[in-house]
């Protein structure tokens, strides 16, 4: 079999899984995070409270600097780089073994959930964060694995290889701090098995290359009392809490889950299987491990105290698709099954199937709301996570109705604010309400609830002793605004409009859109801009 063979079906992958996301990231709305994420490229900054800038710049690129807003320009990013990831992951796969090993760890990558629906769909940080990651492990693995043994133009390449690392990594972190666990995994590599290494000047410079993208983090944060750093590290302390069951065991479940159970059982097989056929050389195989096992074990042992979220860990997966890659590659050589797709991974592709399927049927109708048999005094809608990806065009035009009356009626100004009291929903209502009104969302609350909004509250200009504003309250939220803001700061407040979400002719969720009227009192400064 000529090498080139698997390249042909490979492309049809790629085709095919870009085609489907592409018609998911074109007909679902934005979730909360991602856009929250939009107002890093709405209001753009050299960082940001809770991450680092390069989401918000590539949202920019791809946007053409918003001039195209629709969910499928915000999330073509994701698109692009979902693809470029599945070929490079094939390409790492074939340079350590094989063709076969490089196309089934695309395979792996492709049925993974987090890989191509989490940030392969829809746009994080872990979109950007996850193609530099893999360009990481790429050059790190050319710069510590000689291909033409010890002759000049080896050290050369491997010398500009190790640079191009560092370069990487640090586009890595200017994406998501997490990324910093490839410095750590390929100086455990080089402390255990290339000490000589530590002699190299371009391990350095590598180095160095690498903080310098740190740059625009550190000046925004000089400026803003380090409140990235204090806040990040809260949230992974563990100091002084008990052990927590319930988010260690969320975390194990949803490693599973995020990553297709298929596959982490083939990724734990290879591992096992490693210990008796050594499939892949001993120092490439650890220096997959060491990349991909410690920030798996981190967020998996910060789970035991405190809560942690699934996708924190996911990179950590690369590197060992790439080992099981390796290893179904040498388990079916003697079955000679060409290109065909082993037995596993056709499990793997039916599960994701399944699911994509499923999912994207239910965030339209809602099949699988089982509310009916919940208590009737809890808030509507509460429980189903979807409906933050459904209703909101909906709401859109019948606030718009609202405004049109207002205006036309001398009840409220045009261009009257929504005040919110926490980033989601002010993210979704600035996207889907505020943006097609030519308005904005201001937010009162603690720095903890609003987040980027504090600034952008402030940018804005703040609130304004008279001025006017619109409250939407979804059935789903227990904060009770019309008590907390509209009565606290104006001088009168009422209901213009219930407004129902339906799903198969069902309510889903409610929302009322009320009138603050007058602001009679400024909220504490502390409220409405950053506070350290």
């Amino acid at each position: 079999m000529k090498e080139s063979a698997f390249k042909k079906p490979l492309l049809i992958i790629i085709g095919i899984s870009a085609l489907v996301r592409a018609f998911l990231a074109a007909s679902l709305e934005l979730g909360n995070d991602e856009v929250y994420y939009w107002s890093y490229a709405m209001y753009p900054d050299l960082s940001h409270f809770d991450h680092p800038p390069m989401i918000g710049w590539l949202i920019q690129l791809f946007t053409v600097n918003l001039n195209l807003n629709s969910e499928l320009f915000i999330r073509l990013c994701s698109i692009v780089i979902g693809s470029a990831n599945t070929w490079i992951i094939y390409i790492i796969g074939r340079r350590i073994k094989d063709e076969a090993a490089g196309f089934y760890a695309s395979i792996l990558y492709t049925t993974s959930i987090y890989c191509s629906i989490i940030l392969g769909t829809f746009i994080l940080p872990d979109t950007p964060q996850s193609i530099f990651f893999l360009l990481s492990i790429y050059f790190l693995h050319e710069a510590l694995f000689k291909k033409y043994g010890e002759c000049p133009e080896s050290r050369a390449l491997c010398n500009f290889a190790i640079i191009l690392a560092g370069l990487f990594i640090g586009m890595a972190m200017l994406s998501k701090y997490s990324a910093a666990f490839l410095w750590i995994g390929a100086g455990m590599y080089i402390l255990l098995f290339d000490r000589k290494r530590l002699k190299d000047p371009f391990l350095y410079l590598a180095i160095i290359v690498s903080a310098l993208f740190l740059l625009p983090i550190l000046i925004w944060n000089l400026n803003n009392n380090f409140i990235s750093f204090t806040f990040h590290g809260n949230r992974v302390s563990f100091f002084g809490e008990g052990f927590n069951i319930v988010s260690f065991g969320r975390e194990i479940v949803g490693n599973f889950l995020y990553n297709n159970p298929v596959n982490v059982l083939i990724i734990i097989s290879a591992l096992i299987a490693y210990t008796k056929v050594k499939f892949l050389e001993k120092r490439q195989f650890m220096l997959l491990v060491l990349v991909s096992i410690p920030i798996i074990l981190c967020f998996l042992f910060f789970s035991m105290f405190r809560d942690t979220l699934p996708h924190w860990s996911a990179p950590g997966y690369y590197g060992l698709m790439i080992i099981a890659g390796a290893w179904l590659s040498e388990k079916y050589k003697s079955k000679n099954i060409g290109t065909s797709i082993p037995a596993p991974l056709k499990r793997a592709i039916w599960l994701i199937s399944v699911v994509v399927t499923v999912g994207f049927i239910h965030i339209h109708t809602g099949i699988l709301n089982f509310e009916v048999k919940q208590k009737s005094d809890l808030p509507l809608g509460k429980y189903d996570f979807t409906l933050d990806m459904y209703g909101w065009e909906t709401l859109s035009k019948e606030f718009n109705k609202v405004r049109e009356y207002d205006v036309n009626h001398g009840i409220m100004n045009r261009h009257s604010a929504i005040v919110s009291y926490k980033w989601f929903p002010a993210a979704h209502l600035d996207y889907y309400v505020a943006r097609p009104a030519k308005s904005v969302v201001k937010t009162i609350g603690p720095l903890s609830d609003t987040h980027k909004y504090a600034w952008i509250t402030k940018d804005i200009g703040g609130f304004k002793i008279g001025e006017s504003v619109y409250y939407l309250k979804s059935s789903k939220e227990r904060f009770d605004g019309v008590k907390e803001i509209g009565e606290k700061y104006f001088k009168s407040t009422e209901l213009a409009k219930t407004v129902y979400i339906f799903r198969m002719g069902k309510p889903a969720e409610r929302y009322e859109i009320f009138r603050f009227r007058e602001m009679t009192t400024l909220p504490d400064s502390t409220l409405t801009s950053p506070s350290f």
